[in-house]
């Protein structure tokens, strides 16, 4: 070995346990450590403080989501939104730092921060580490809105009479909203005053179903939204008259009311004869006056002479012809005729001077054995000159000793002319209100306890009025006979006192006939057991409109 390897392999040997110390060191050091941090036996993971939630805000509020975590090392927290709509996941942070563009959300301390929520930030957060496995907690943020609501048909529907429409409209928002219908003009056509739904169906629309119906919908949040749809009916003329018989008299001054409807909107022309009427002046919205255009078909005006107190006018819906200074020439019918595209209607109103139908005002129960007195009144703008009463016997009447029974009689007449007193006036100056004519008559010579019928009419100078309503009446009965008759009745029976008792009694029953009776039967005087019943038939004896007490045993 020559000198030169001598001295290396001396280098060599010296050098060696400096080496091997240097590594035994190194082998306890932190980099040695750190550079084993993953090992089973010495790593701690790290876990999260909070558990999953669900938070819920309105549109406008703060929301803190929570990823608070214990132990988290060097690793880093990663925060994902899986959107509520079902879209893709979106990454959000990273650490503390925040990774999308929105300034709305900020990041730190284990918290992730919404301000100002949105509906589009509702979903399910992700706090995650990207650990095997991995370590995850999930909330869901639910994000209240106020409703909107959309129509779904045209905000203006016409449609034709007697067709069916559905009205329909769609609501978004978070509650979902609750959709009710209803009516600007009130009540919808089922009489309530809404409907839940998100439609509602009009059967058959006439023009009482025309109107614009709103759809609201609500959830509680924010104010309720609505849409409104607005239907529009065509249909043919409809026309009510206010009196389908007018009276009148001389210089007096009528108004014929003739209401119509219709769309398109019809056009109205008066008639007498076949002849048209002078045409109307219309009073709309800003008094705006026309003239009306007749349709085609019709005969020319009414002479200049007639057409000077005779006027059209119309005011909405209303068309109204006044015909003033009024005479007999005047009475007659009148026909207002309404015609639009889809029809014609006319309505007939009569004018004249004869007199209303009598109104009988006497109490049915008669106070006289033989007579009765028939009170009535009626009205006519001309005094009443005449009068014509009719009567008969009404119902079964009593049986006869051979137990037969009287039918009703043929009609008996009774006329008789009236005193005309020229300073008596019954209407006013234009002739519009009468004051009612009250009259009376005494008939003679009817039968005692009896039932009877009978109808009344008037005569002014005019002529005839119709008839009365017929009119039901009775005489007095003799009550003292009829109860002797009956103690009579009750005398020869088998009944006991210990069952109930009858008292037949005629409605003008005396307080003495009453002490009388309760006297014989032992009855008591309190009126707890007593009280008024109706008519009864008792051994083919036939008592008409008695009264009956009925008694309580003792």
């Amino acid at each position: 070995m020559d000198k030169a390897q001598s001295l290396s392999l001396l280098t060599l040997l010296l050098l060696a346990p400096q080496g091997l110390s240097k590594g035994y060191r190194s082998y306890h050091s932190d980099d040695y450590h750190d550079y084993y941090y993953d090992s089973e036996h010495d790593f701690e993971p790290p876990t999260f403080q909070a558990r999953p939630q669900t938070f819920t805000v309105e549109v406008g509020q703060s929301v803190i989501i929570p990823c608070d975590v214990e132990n988290p090392g060097k690793n880093k927290l990663i925060i994902k939104k899986f959107p509520a709509n079902g879209g893709s996941e979106k990454l959000l942070s990273v650490g503390s730092e925040r990774v999308i563009p929105d300034r709305r959300i900020t990041v730190g301390e284990g918290r992730l921060t919404i301000s100002h929520a949105r509906p589009r930030d509702a979903g399910t957060f992700l706090c995650q580490f990207d650990l095997e496995p991995p370590l995850q907690l999930r909330h869901t943020l639910d994000v209240q809105y106020a409703p909107s609501v959309k129509a779904l048909v045209a905000q203006e529907l016409h449609v034709t009479k007697g067709e069916n429409v559905t009205l329909s409209c769609q609501a978004e928002g978070n509650p979902p909203p609750i959709i009710r219908w209803s009516r600007q003009e009130g009540t919808l056509p089922s009489g309530q005053r809404n409907q839940e739904g998100e439609n509602v169906t009009l059967n058959g629309v006439d023009r009482h179903h025309e109107g614009t119906y709103l759809c609201t919908a609500d959830n509680g949040i924010g104010q309720p939204a609505s849409a409104s749809m607005t239907v529009t009916v065509e249909y043919p003329p409809e026309i009510v008259v206010d009196k389908a018989v007018v009276q009148t008299g001389d210089g007096g001054q009528v108004e014929l009311v003739c209401e119509v409807h219709g769309r398109p909107t019809p056009e109205v022309v008066w008639t007498r004869y076949g002849q048209v009427l002078p045409p109307a002046t219309y009073h709309g919205p800003r008094q705006q006056q026309q003239q009306q255009q007749y349709p085609t078909g019709h005969q020319g005006y009414i002479h200049k002479a007639h057409d000077a107190h005779i006027s059209q006018s119309r005011v909405a819906h209303r068309h109204t012809l006044t015909i003033t200074h009024v005479t007999q020439k005047d009475f007659g019918d009148y026909t207002c005729t309404a015609e639009n595209a889809h029809g014609t209607r006319a309505a007939v109103i009569k004018v004249t001077g004869l007199p209303n139908s009598p109104r009988l005002t006497s109490s049915p129960n008669g106070g006289e054995s033989n007579r009765y007195t028939l009170t009535w009144d009626t009205e006519s703008h001309s005094p009443i000159i005449e009068f014509e009463i009719r009567y008969r016997k009404n119902q079964l009447g009593p049986s006869q000793q051979n137990q037969s029974l009287v039918y009703p009689g043929s009609w008996r007449h009774v006329s008789r002319p009236v005193a005309v007193s020229a300073e008596v006036s019954l209407a006013d100056p234009r002739g519009n209100r009468v004051r009612p004519q009250h009259m009376t008559h005494t008939i003679e010579d009817l039968e005692v306890a009896t039932d009877y019928m009978a109808v009344v009419r008037v005569r002014n100078k005019y002529g005839w009025s119709n008839d009365s309503d017929y009119f039901n009446f009775s005489t007095k009965k003799e009550c003292d006979s009829q109860l002797n008759i009956f103690y009579r009745i009750v005398e020869s029976s088998n009944y006991a006192k210990n069952i109930f008792f009858y008292i037949y009694l005629c409605e003008q029953v005396s307080e003495n006939n009453l002490h009388q009776a309760m006297e014989i039967f032992n009855i008591s005087s309190g009126t707890d057991n007593v009280r008024i019943g109706c008519q009864i038939n008792l051994q083919f004896y036939t008592i008409q409109k008695w009264h009956i007490i009925y008694v309580s045993p003792i």
